[in-house]
């Protein structure tokens, strides 16, 4: 057999394996087989990749299997870095959702924690009020004071502690407050006794006459002493000294 016909043949065997004899990549290197297990990993497929691209590029023509070789182990370098990327991005999004649940759970503690405080200042503020409100009914005797009182009780859980205090004070200023009625009550009956009878109707006898001072610009008190305010006979002279009666 002729030199030429030697190297037609060689050349019909280069073909047959897919790629120009010009450095190109033969069938017969394993990559195929490899490539058809597959990789486990996404380093391991960048490495199957790499190997196809020099496949590639070594071969100079007739490289459709080199080419397709590459594009299945690039779709496995993109299997695998899709899949990583997901991965990441479940990872961040978990990672911002904790963030966000601390946060919010910072944020419930400290409006909580405001939320005590302020009850705290109205509870201390009450019980100052209150406070003023049992010394001004006990001590002073005034109204409106025991009326807060009053009104804390009706609103007082069963077993406030305080009540019984609360309720102690409330007796004590509306003893001072009938007290103080009864002695505006006496001193306006020791007015009204002290003052001229008024004249009846129907030209009845009158009634006697009060005692009229023995001079002018004097007004004596039952007592025996002079009024120290007034000049002549009017309601309220001597109020606190028995009455007016007659000048000696």
């Amino acid at each position: 057999m002729s030199r030429l016909a030697v190297s037609w043949l060689s050349s019909l065997a280069v073909l047959a394996a897919g790629c120009h004899p010009g450095g190109g990549s033969r069938n017969d290197d394993g990559f195929p087989a490899r490539l058809a297990r597959g990789c486990r990993s996404e380093p391991d497929c960048l490495v199957l990749e790499l190997e196809a691209r020099a496949r590639v590029d070594q071969c100079a023509s007739f490289c459709e299997g080199a080419e397709a070789d590459l594009r299945a182990a690039s779709a496995l370098v993109a299997r695998y870095r899709h899949e990583r990327e997901a991965r990441q991005a479940r990872i961040e999004a978990q990672r911002q959702a904790d963030e966000a649940a601390e946060a919010e759970r910072r944020r419930a503690e400290l409006e909580a924690a405001e939320e005590a405080r302020r009850q705290e200042e109205a509870a201390h503020a009450a019980e100052l009020e209150l406070a003023a409100s049992e010394l001004a009914c006990a001590q002073q005797g005034d109204a409106a004071a025991c009326d807060a009182l009053l009104r804390h009780l009706a609103g007082a859980a069963p077993r406030d502690e305080r009540a019984a205090q609360v309720r102690a004070s409330l007796v004590k200023g509306r003893r001072l407050i009938a007290e103080r009625e009864a002695a505006m009550a006496a001193e306006e009956q020791r007015e009204a006794e002290g003052a001229p009878a008024p004249a009846r109707r129907g030209g009845g006898p009158s009634a006697p006459a009060r005692p009229r001072p023995a001079s002018e610009g004097r007004v004596c008190c039952c007592d025996g002493t002079l009024s120290p305010t007034c000049t002549y006979v009017k309601r309220g002279c001597c109020s606190h000294h028995g009455g007016v009666c007659a000048c000696p």
